[in-house]
């Protein structure tokens, strides 16, 4: 990229572009589709390669090298290409959308006054899943479930927006399971339940959600709820891979007293 270029960023940054977004909030959502807002409403018209910058940019928290962008989001171009395409789809960001990066000569970044949900929600997750670390009040409940329930960049299938959403797939499914227990230890078994049953939505074979859920119902006295979450997961256990569930979670169902 040219020195005027970088002059060019350089000085969008110093002339109220940062300080409007400082004023009205810039904030990236990453989690159930891309969206960029400032103040609250939406920008439309951002470009695909430059969504795709601006994701994989807040994806790092930190500053990356020209060249790593361009060769990670063009892997298949030569790197004359990819520079093109990196040039073009910083140049396609207009107005305070241009200012949600920084610029120096060699590396480009998010710029600090943007907000991404993704790195509160992975936060959170964090300390949901540490059992000897701090947390408030807030972690635990309906908010938690909801800052833990969508999916990373949904329909995004370069390699790294794929293995960032797997990272974050089963960040949330501890932290989903976590919250469930925790919910349960507290005896708020109906906000237990809708935990248990986000972490099955998200990944529906994995018996550890399902053996959650089922803890619930038998907290709840709901014997014929439990016996029916493992018959459905039985049932799709054998559909899907040819599998049965584990003695471990058969055992679950052995607590139940016979009638």
């Amino acid at each position: 990229m040219s020195d005027g270029y970088n002059r060019a960023c350089e000085g969008d940054h110093k002339h109220g572009g940062l300080s409007q977004l400082e004023r009205g909030g810039g904030e990236l959502e990453l989690l159930g589709g891309f969206v960029f807002s400032v103040g609250g409403d939406a920008l439309l018209g951002i470009s695909g390669g430059s969504q795709r910058l601006l994701a994989f940019l807040a994806l790092r928290d930190r500053l990356v090298t020209r060249a790593q962008v361009a060769g990670t989001l063009w892997p298949e171009s030569t790197d004359d290409h990819a520079g093109a395409s990196l040039r073009s789809a910083v140049s396609r960001l207009n107005g305070v959308a241009r200012q949600a990066m920084t610029v120096t000569a060699h590396d480009l970044g998010l710029a600090p006054g943007v907000v991404v949900d993704v790195r509160h929600s992975q936060s959170l997750a964090r300390r949901l899943i540490d059992r000897d670390g701090s947390r408030s009040d807030t972690d635990i409940g309906g908010a938690a479930v909801t800052a833990l329930s969508d999916d990373l960049l949904p329909g995004w299938y370069d390699d790294w927006a794929v293995i960032a959403a797997e990272d974050w797939r089963q960040l949330r499914l501890h932290a989903l399971e976590a919250v469930a227990a925790r919910l349960m230890a507290s005896d708020r078994l109906a906000e237990a339940a809708t935990a248990a049953l986000a972490a099955i939505r998200t990944e529906p074979l994995r018996e550890s959600s399902r053996a959650a859920l089922i803890r619930v119902q038998m907290a709840q006295g709901n014997q014929s709820g439990a016996h029916g979450e493992f018959e459905r997961y039985r049932v799709l256990l054998q559909a899907e891979l040819g599998l049965e569930p584990t003695a471990r979670l058969r055992e679950l169902l052995s607590e139940i007293p016979p009638r």
